[in-house]
């Protein structure tokens, strides 16, 4: 048994374990498989949007002026989530515009490996997301999931995430 702290996401997480399993699958030891791990955490992204700072603000992760400031505006942040910390990225006026900026954020990069699509109660934004993303990653190698618990609780119901392993 061997434990790898990826310091990333469940989609990302979830990349990373299928690519795993494959191996195992294909009878690779598990010495093969730890190196490949961890060697592929760093071709593993994630980006999240939601709509409102407000669950942030409730979970103590930025102040009241910030929550008010980004709930005048009507902004839904874009956050990336690296080395186990978030951080800004983008702060698109709507959700179509932050949709677009993840659909974007895939097709910035030249090769896919893999790509995780993560929601919490949008189901049908998951599979436009999926949708748009199709033209770029084999239908086969998109996987769909639910954001986690502890997720949904900062960002709120209405997040949509994706993850994309990079091929080597």
């Amino acid at each position: 048994m061997e434990i790898i702290d990826s310091r990333t996401g469940a989609g990302a997480l979830m990349l990373l374990f299928i690519s795993a399993a494959k191996m195992a699958q294909a009878a690779a030891n598990l010495a093969q498989i730890v190196d490949w791990v961890r060697k592929a955490i760093p071709r593993v992204h994630v980006l999240m949007s939601f709509d409102t700072l407000e669950y942030l603000r409730r979970g103590g992760c930025i102040g009241k002026a910030q929550a008010l400031l980004g709930s005048l505006l009507k902004v839904n942040p874009v956050v990336g989530v690296r080395d186990g910390a978030t951080f800004p990225i983008a702060r698109p006026r709507n959700r179509a515009q932050a949709m677009d900026f993840l659909v974007d954020f895939v097709r910035g990069f030249s090769r896919v490996e893999a790509v995780a699509v993560e929601d919490a109660t949008t189901p049908n934004d998951l599979q436009a997301l999926a949708q748009r993303l199709k033209d770029m990653v084999p239908p086969e190698h998109i996987y769909r999931s639910k954001v986690s618990p502890v997720v949904g609780t900062h960002v709120g119901p209405h997040v949509l995430a994706v993850a994309v392993l990079e091929a080597e």
